[in-house]
């Protein structure tokens, strides 16, 4: 429940602005959103590359672009398999 109509037009506003070329620093962030391929978003890692048990897996690290892209699909496939299974074509 909204009071007024401010926040629901700053939202729209941002997510219509931010497709006008040259408002979004780095254009590739568009092509890369969440859910832009009806999967849900893949892990993010950050520093540092051990934490309470946890690694990062060896292929974030490798350097290997193509490499990361296939990871972070089959991570989004299978977050979706687990988390929602509706999203997925039949």
């Amino acid at each position: 429940m909204l009071n007024g109509g401010e926040v629901a037009a700053l939202a729209m506003i941002e997510a219509v602005a931010r497709l006008v070329p040259g408002v979004v620093g780095n254009p590739d962030s568009l092509v890369e959103e969440s859910h832009e391929d009806g999967l849900l978003e893949y892990p993010s890692y950050t520093k540092p590359q051990e934490w309470r048990g946890l690694e990062v897996p060896p292929v974030l690290l490798s350097g290997n672009h193509a490499a990361i892209a296939d990871w972070r699909h089959a991570q989004q496939v299978e977050r979706t398999k687990r988390v929602r299974p509706d999203l997925l074509p039949e």
